[in-house]
This record gives C-alpha cells, structure tokens and sequence, in this order.
C-alpha cells in the first residue's frame, strides 16, 4: 500500500496520535463546563440515563380515530388499542405495534385493470382481463363480466395475523364466488333485472367465506361494472335477442286476441246455461203444478164421482167449444131451417162497430 498521499506522505501512527490527544483535550474541555466538575464516570452515567429516558419515550405512539393500534410483544400479538389518543407499550424490541386504518373504504377490480396509458383526452382506459372476466351461466353460456368489491378492514388482529397477503385473498374469494352466482343464473336474467340479486348473493358469499377464514375483512358492496356476451358472440347473440323480443310480440299479441274471444265465448256460454236452467225450472214447475191439480181432482173424484165427471165433462166441453166456430139453428115455430148464424161472425162485427 502506498504511503504517498495527494496531501504528502501517509503516517498512519502519527495521525492516531492526533486523533487521542484531541479527543483528550476535547474530554478535558468539557470537564471543566460542567458544574461540579463532573468526571467521565458521572458524564457516562449521565448519557446512560437520557437514552433510557429517549428509549423510554420510543413506546408513545398516537391513534387517530379512524385507526386501531394493535400491540404485540416479542413479536405476538398483545392487545388491540381502538380508542384514540395518545398511547404507550415496552419500547422495541420488547413491544412493537401496527396502525390499522379501520374505516377507509378500499376497491378491488376483478376482470379489468387500469390501462397506464391515455387517450387524446387524458381519460385512462380499461384493459379487460378474460381469464378473470369470463364465467359460464347456468345454462351453459359464457358471459363477459366485470365488478368491484369495495371493503374494509372490520378486526385488526385478524386482518393482520390470520391471513398472509388480505388483498390477493379478497380478490380469489370475489373471483370464486361470483363465479358460483353466476354459475346458478341462466344467462338472460343475468344480462337484466338478475343484475342486483348477483349483486347480492356475491357479498354475501364472500361475507360468510372470509368469515370462515377470520380474514378480519368486511365487504360492504359488489358493483357490477359490465355484463355482456363474449365479443366474438355478440352479433350472433343481438339476433338471438331480436329473435326472442319478436317472440314475445307474438305471443302478446295472441294473449290479447285470446283475452277477447274467450270472455265473448264465455258470456255466451253462460247465457245458453241460464236460459236452460230457466227452461228446465219452467218446465218442472208447470209439471209440479199440473200433478199438484191432477192429484186434487182425482181426490174430490173419489169424494164425489157424479159431480165432478159432470164438471169435468162441462170443462172439456168448453174447451172443445171455445177453441171452433159456433152456429145456431133456428127451427122454432114451425117454419123449417133458417140460414145459419155465426156467432163468431157476430162477435167480430160487433168489435168492429165499436172500434170504429
């Protein structure tokens, strides 16, 4: 090793030699500032207790009240700090702690990302993910989605010792459960009014399984960003829609033809049974009243068969007579047949006369 220096020659033991007397002077300098003359024994015991004291003053630590401040000794978990102000534990490394922000509302995409670059106007484009994106219905059709869980932390301790990496594992358990919603739904409630009930049951789904995995994590909603066919499907997929739209026109409209025929159909089908039931009740009444007067005759026959065959007779005769023409013939005083008299004839010149 050279000795030669850009200053001049090296010593290495003259400049220890230096540097001891300087630090000598500089000790003894200092002994005579400080009051009672103080040796470095005192001044050693002195530095001993302000770093203890400074070591002392490292464990205060403060919580906002949004925050939770969980404690741990020797690296295990201690105790959980909820309420704000100002707080104190072991320095390190006997106690350590860890602020946790509890009410914050975090975002997690599933099945796009944020494009780093920007069009013309400054707006960031989405770049859609398809291995996150595409899931199979119900009934057996592929479907393009993507949405956002937004969450926060609900429990500090097992936000932060129960689960190694809480974001990656949020997105898995949003990805798996709504691929199992999605997995129950036929494809066309799904593309609309399915849309909040997918909403729905996927929080809940996620709710109880990172509740079964004491995540700590509580999901406050699931967002649907996009629900459509696979691109490449689209075209095809619009013309089966057009198809089932005019579908449901023709049926609307025979559903109305229908609602028109058939209440007609039916008003004349209850006035058809109504007429009948009255025939049928006009029909056994008159029978009724014709065996009632039956059976009261045959009674005053019994009584008295001579009067009433007369009255019976005489009622027949009538009926008979009533029903044709009458004529008389006159042979009294012994001048032979005289013309014929209607009697009807008569009758109607008679109303005839008055009526004029």
């Amino acid at each position: 090793m050279s000795n030669v220096t850009p200053f001049g020659p090296r010593n290495d033991s003259h400049d220890l030699e230096d540097m001891l007397k300087k630090a000598t002077s500089g000790m003894s300098g200092l002994k005579d500032t400080l009051p009672g003359n103080m040796g470095p024994s005192k001044l050693f015991g002195l530095g001993i207790i302000i770093a203890a004291f400074i070591w002392i003053l490292s464990g205060l630590f403060f919580i906002e009240p949004s925050e939770h401040g969980v404690v741990m000794t020797f690296g295990k978990y201690s105790k959980t700090e909820e309420v704000a102000g100002l707080k104190w534990h072991m320095p390190w490394p006997i106690q350590s702690h860890e602020i946790v922000n509890v009410t914050n509302e975090r975002r997690i995409k599933i099945g796009f990302d944020d494009f780093s670059n920007r069009n013309n106007r400054g707006d960031v484009n989405n770049r859609d993910v398809k291995s996150e994106s595409l899931m199979l219905t119900g009934d057996e059709n592929i479907i393009d989605i993507d949405f956002v869980v937004l969450w926060k932390i609900g429990d500090a301790k097992d936000y932060l010792f129960r689960i190694r990496d809480p974001e990656a594992t949020i997105k898995i358990v949003a990805e798996s459960a709504m691929r199992e919603i999605i997995g129950q739904t036929e494809i066309q409630p799904a593309l609309t009014e399915a849309r909040s009930q997918i909403q729905a049951d996927t929080r809940q789904l996620m709710q109880d399984m990172l509740d079964e995995y004491e995540a700590g994590v509580q999901i406050n909603n699931v967002q649907l960003q996009k629900v459509d066919p696979p691109a490449p499907v689209i075209d095809a997929f619009n013309d089966v829609q057009r198809a089932r739209q005019e579908k449901e026109e023709l049926r609307n409209k025979a559903e109305a033809y229908r609602n028109g025929i058939i209440p007609v159909a039916r008003g004349e089908a209850d006035k058809m049974i109504q007429e009948a039931e009255a025939y049928q009740q006009e029909v056994v009444n008159r029978a009724t009243g014709d065996a009632a007067r039956f059976s009261a005759i045959y009674n005053e026959y019994k009584n008295a068969k001579t009067v009433t065959s007369e009255r019976l007779y005489i009622e027949a005769l009538e009926e008979v007579i009533g029903n044709s023409n009458t004529v008389i013939l006159d042979n009294a005083g012994g001048q032979g047949a005289v013309p014929y008299l209607s009697i009807d004839a008569l009758t109607n010149k008679s109303k005839t006369n008055k009526a004029n």
